[in-house]
This record gives structure tokens, C-alpha cells and sequence, in this order.
């Protein structure tokens, strides 16, 4: 019997836990690190603000688990880059696809890590070099299947753009919403892209 109690009472410390990075993540994407409190994490997440700290020793440590689980996101549009065509920039629709349906079940974790990185860019705070580090493996793949593409002088700096654009596609949705659709915002970038 106490095994089962005890599972139980794991369970549901694992499942505030990922309440807690979810309620941070969505007010870090829309307020801001700095001006995101543990008080407003607490309230919206229903609990005190010594409960959220019983879970994560301080605001640091909370965006940095904040920051591994939105980096854990990003791995999947590498995946889908490493399995794609050298040269060939119909793999942005695959991009923007993956983006899409981020953006359609969590909209503010689909643009947390732009927002983040806007913050603390220039900073030198180490969070920068983190979500620099973040960036790195996602520009590096999206960079290599563009480097055979005949209208790319500089793949590095085409992947960085392209990157920009898609989470700009999703600030947008959040911005546009409900006159513009996440899907009619994305369908206007890739006919953008058509001729190119």
C-alpha cells in the first residue's frame, strides 16, 4: 500500500512540475522573463509561490528547465532537416508544416525561444549563450541542406533567416488572431518563397 501512495505522490509532483515550466513558458513568451514573477507562475498555476520554489530552487533554474524542454522542441525540426533533400528549399514547407502544429497545440512555446532569445540578446547573461547553443544545432542542418541551393550565396545566413521568419510566422499568429489563421500566415510566407 505505501508503494502505490508513494507512486501516486510522484506522479503528481512530476505533473505540477510540467504544469509549472507550461505557466512559465506561456508568460515568458508573452511578458517577458523579467517581468514575469513567481507570483504570476504561482497564480497561474494555482499554487503558492513557496510550492512553485519547493519545485525549482529559483526563477533561474525554472527558465532553464524552461529552455531544455523548448530545446527538446527544436530537435524534432532537425530531425525532419537531416532526412531532407541537399539543395532543395521545399523542405521550408516541412519546416513551416512542424511549426504549424506547435503553434496549433501550444502557441506561446512555438515562439517562447524567439521571444527569449529578443530579451536576451546582447545581455551577456550566460542565458544567451544557452539559447545561442539552442539555435546552433538547427541552423547547422537547416544550413547544410541549403548550401547546394543555386540562390544561396550563404547557407549559414539563409537557414538563420529562415528560422527567424517561421517564428515570426508564429508571433504573427498570435498577433493576427483571429483575422489571420496561423495556416493562412504560413501559406502567405511559402508563396513568398515559391519563386525563390
Amino acid at each position: 500500500m505505501p508503494v502505490k501512495r508513494h507512486n501516486k505522490k510522484q506522479a503528481q509532483g512530476r505533473a505540477t512540475h510540467k504544469k509549472i515550466i507550461m505557466a512559465a513558458t506561456e508568460l515568458f513568451a508573452r511578458q517577458g522573463y523579467h517581468k514575469t514573477t513567481i507570483t504570476d507562475i504561482s497564480q497561474a498555476v494555482n499554487l503558492t509561490s513557496g510550492a512553485v520554489f519547493h519545485h525549482f530552487p529559483s526563477k533561474e533554474a525554472l527558465l532553464e528547465e524552461v529552455v531544455d524542454w523548448l530545446a527538446r522542441g527544436i530537435e524534432i525540426y532537425s530531425d525532419h532537416l537531416k532526412g531532407a533533400e541537399k539543395g532543395s528549399l521545399a523542405v521550408a514547407q516541412g519546416v513551416v508544416d512542424i511549426m504549424c502544429e506547435h503553434f496549433r497545440r501550444q502557441p506561446e512555446a512555438t515562439i517562447c525561444l524567439a521571444a527569449l532569445a529578443t530579451e536576451f540578446a546582447g545581455s551577456k547573461n550566460p542565458m544567451e549563450k544557452r539559447l545561442k547553443e539552442v539555435y546552433e544545432d538547427f541552423v547547422e542542418v537547416f544550413s547544410r541542406v541549403l548550401e547546394n541551393h543555386p540562390k544561396v550565396t550563404d547557407s549559414r545566413a539563409a537557414a538563420t533567416a529562415l528560422i527567424g521568419a517561421v517564428q515570426g510566422i508564429a508571433v504573427q499568429g498570435l498577433l493576427q488572431a483571429p483575422e489571420q489563421s496561423i495556416d493562412q500566415l504560413a501559406e502567405g510566407f511559402m508563396g513568398l518563397l515559391a519563386e525563390w
